[in-house]
C-alpha cells in the first residue's frame, strides 16, 4: 500500500471536496512564495473552518495506517 496525501484521504472520506483541497494547496503555495512558514494542509483546512479537529484527526489516523502498510 502506497503513502497517500492527506488531501486525497480527505476527499475519499468525504471530508473535503477536491476543489477545496486545491484551493488550500494554492494558499500553501502563496505562503511558500512569500517565504512564510508552511502550514500543513490539514491544519490550514481546520484553521479556515472547513474541517473540524476531529475530522482532521480521523484523516491523519487513516494516513498513518497507509504509512504503516507501505
Amino acid at each position: 500500500m502506497a503513502n497517500k496525501l492527506i488531501g486525497d484521504i480527505m476527499v475519499e472520506m468525504g471530508i473535503a471536496s477536491r476543489e477545496l483541497v486545491t484551493e488550500c494547496l494554492n494558499k500553501q503555495t502563496d505562503v511558500n512564495h512569500k517565504g512564510e512558514v508552511r502550514i500543513p494542509l490539514g491544519v490550514l483546512l481546520m484553521k479556515t473552518g472547513f474541517v473540524s479537529q476531529e475530522q482532521l484527526d480521523k484523516a491523519l489516523e487513516k494516513q498513518a495506517k497507509y504509512k504503516l502498510h507501505s
